[in-house]
């Protein structure tokens, strides 16, 4: 054990020989390149299915396939079934170690030993949880108002804190100013095609243990790297399955720009409970992903997303933090819009303090 984590793997060694600097510089070119804005066409499709099947041993070398679960009231609630996937289950709390490994094992590779990302808290978790399995070390750029349970975290496997003001500071500034100082790939929390594919062996994971097409699929959604990667994978091997961002209200911009067709901001104007889901905008990227996967936005209140936390803690003894409930929030609210379906709704991370939690079950009543 180290400081909570289940820890049952050896570091790996590096590459002892690094790559060039002009490797490393279109290694950090690439890491900054813009996302195209466009849909994806049928070969860049199945291109991202492939290129999931190939991330899911290099994520499940450190973190093993997380179980999907079932309440029978849920299942009631909708006479159809509601299978949990428990992403808060990972050693890290979080479903973001799957783009982090699957990006970092192939930089790994490639002779890199050092990296730079940005986070909120948990892709900063699945950084340095993957910097510490492959033997590298990470520079994690965060918030200052970040929960400190994932400060914690990070802190404990090993990642370098660097702060910033989220409400003056640009975090992508703050991280290609480290990048001109020392060198170094930046690992992308959501808009990279590596990264996506990583999030995306969540679906590769439910298909293999559903068999079964799923009706709906209700994921958390920020950035949108999750529901990128398990919509593409889910709806190629079922066409009709439909694919729902879930938000808080207030943050809620891939409802928005959704509806509009194109990349809107959030009001921004909800509650922040959800620090892990703050994103104003979508990535390009995942944007340009999930309206080629015809995804639809919902969001929820406060109160819902309380109630599911609840639930979760109650009937299954797991502690979600906000921003891992809201896909089962919106469930609770809106379960006319699944009667009888086959849903899958993503828990998609438990790092969340005390006090917060406490808070939570108080608001659900």
């Amino acid at each position: 054990m180290d400081g909570g984590f289940p820890w049952p793997y050896r570091t790996s060694p590096c590459n002892t020989r690094g790559p060039s600097a002009v490797d490393l510089m279109t290694m950090i070119e690439d890491s900054l390149a813009p996302s195209p804005t466009r849909p994806l066409n049928d070969a860049e499709q199945s291109r991202l299915v492939a290129d999931i099947d190939a991330a899911l041993p290099r994520v499940h070398r450190y973190a093993p396939a997380t179980p999907l679960l079932r309440v029978p009231s849920l299942d009631s609630m909708i006479d159809g079934q509601v299978l949990l996937k428990a992403e808060c289950a990972q050693a890290t709390g979080s479903f973001k170690i799957r783009g982090a490994l699957n990006v970092m094992t192939q930089l790994s590779s490639k002779g890199v030993d050092r990296v730079i990302a940005f986070s909120s808290g948990n892709h900063g978790i699945g950084v340095a949880y993957a910097a510490r399995c492959l033997g590298m070390s990470a520079q994690i750029v965060v918030p200052d108002d970040a929960p400190a349970a994932k400060i914690d975290r990070i802190r404990r496997l090993g990642g370098e804190l660097v702060w910033y003001d989220r409400m003056s500071e640009d975090r992508e500034q703050v991280a290609m100013t480290l990048q001109s100082e020392r060198p170094a790939p930046l690992v992308k929390p959501y808009d990279s095609w590596d990264t996506i594919a990583g999030q995306g062996t969540c679906g590769a994971e439910v298909v293999r243990q559903v068999q079964t097409p799923i009706d709906a699929a209700l994921i958390c959604t920020g950035g949108g790297g999750l529901a990128a990667g398990v919509g593409t994978y889910l709806k190629s091997h079922c066409l009709d399955t439909r694919i729902f961002t879930a938000e808080p209200e207030g943050w809620h911009d891939h409802y928005l720009s959704f509806q509009r067709g194109e990349r809107v901001e959030a009001p921004g104007n909800g509650a922040k409970w959800c620090d892990g889901l703050l994103a104003l905008t979508p990535g390009e990227l995942t944007f340009s992903i999930n309206q080629t996967n015809r995804a639809e936005g919902l969001y929820v209140t406060s109160e819902w997303l309380a109630k599911a936390m609840k639930i979760v803690w109650q009937h299954l003894g797991l502690r979600l933090e906000p921003s891992g409930a809201v896909a089962l929030g919106v469930l609770l609210e809106k379960p006319e819009r699944f009667l009888g379906q086959r849903i899958l709704v993503t828990l998609s991370g438990g790092n969340v303090d005390d006090h917060r939690f406490s808070e939570c079950l108080a608001l659900a009543g």
